[in-house]
């Protein structure tokens, strides 16, 4: 029944995921709590302006990040409609997004990973927008100015700079000018800012110190408990069977999806990079790594012929993430008493 809901773009599912988002946020709206985070030490000149007016451990926090979560899995099924790279327009990208981002009740709550993903989703757009251009396309200028702005909210996302590179090797003919569009996007937005640190310090000595603790600022690994570690060892056993499907499915893919599953295959590679080399990164890059993650299952769970075993792993989902979001909640409040929780 889940499936039915979901593989097409019915009404019912429309109502449905957000009416699933509320009951697994229903814990952090309830408790107020928040955990530190290395970018809460040390945050980005646009996200710290936003924080000022946004207590973190406040029933607004949770709110507006839930509403982002929403909103960035809800364009995901515009993008498909847009490109067309699955084989039919459906709810399943939303839904595997928010379910995903939703399963870490730590990250219920305003966080720059969450706002630097809105960046990036339109960045990648733009990319995707580049095919096929006839003329000079400026739309990597767009890209990289969109993700250089978005790591004025959360650093690491300056690493997927790295993207609009591919991008270029894979959509286009190689056109030198359109390399310096997307370096000088790159620059502007950084550029701006350590202008305004000297105009306002008469010196860059903040901005070059906020760049130095972001490289070196270490964050602490917070999926510890054994529910979280069963949950996401499905996710990545998913993962592992959908690339193999979608590998053998390579040869009769149209051009386009061809090239943007590769483009997805890389934006999950630096993700998980990005997560293991950059001090700073912890799980809240996650947000991130599921947009290429929620349109691979999405095209393994259309693949599957017998419809059962497509119920079961959404079925397994759902229930992955109630059980990570209220388990806890519920032991914290002396309702439930789990010894493998932390």
């Amino acid at each position: 029944m889940l499936l039915r809901l979901l593989k097409y773009n019915t009404t019912a599912g429309y109502l449905l995921i957000p009416l699933l988002v509320v009951i697994a946020w229903f814990p952090a709206f309830a408790s107020g709590s928040w955990q530190q985070m290395a970018y809460d030490l040390n945050p980005m000149p646009l996200y710290e302006l936003l924080i000022r007016y946004i207590d973190q451990d406040s029933t607004y926090s949770a709110v507006i990040s839930m509403v982002l979560v929403i909103l960035i899995g809800f364009s995901l099924i515009r993008f498909n409609s847009k490109y067309l790279f699955l084989r039919e327009r459906t709810l399943l990208p939303a839904f595997l997004f928010i379910m995903i981002a939703t399963s870490i009740s730590s990250l219920h709550r305003l966080h720059p990973a969450l706002i630097a993903a809105l960046f990036f989703l339109a960045a990648l757009s733009r990319l995707l927008s580049s095919y096929k251009a006839e003329r000079l396309s400026y739309n990597y200028f767009e890209a990289s100015f969109l993700i250089a702005t978005g790591s004025l909210f959360y650093f690491n996302l300056i690493y997927f700079i790295i993207l609009v590179w591919l991008a270029l090797l894979i959509l286009r003919p190689v056109i030198w000018r359109e390399w310096v569009f997307s370096i000088l996007g790159l620059t502007i937005p950084w550029a701006f800012f350590a202008f305004t640190d000297f105009f306002m310090h008469d010196s860059l000595e903040w901005s070059r110190s906020l760049i130095s603790i972001n490289f070196t600022t270490t964050g602490v690994l917070s999926l510890i408990s054994l529910p979280e570690k069963i949950f996401f060892s499905l996710l990545l056993l998913l993962i592992i069977l959908a690339s193999k499907n979608i590998s053998g499915a390579m040869p009769t893919m149209k051009i386009l999806a061809r090239k943007v599953f590769y483009l997805f295959f890389w934006v999950f590679l630096l993700a998980v990079l990005v997560f293991t080399l950059a001090e700073s990164a912890n799980i809240e890059i996650t947000v991130i790594a599921a947009m290429p993650v929620s349109f691979l299952l999405s095209n393994y769970i259309l693949s599957i012929r017998q419809k059962f075993w497509s119920n079961v792993i959404l079925w397994l989902i759902l229930a992955g993430v109630l059980i990570l979001t209220w388990i806890p909640w519920l032991e914290t409040a002396g309702v439930l008493s789990m010894p493998w929780l932390p």
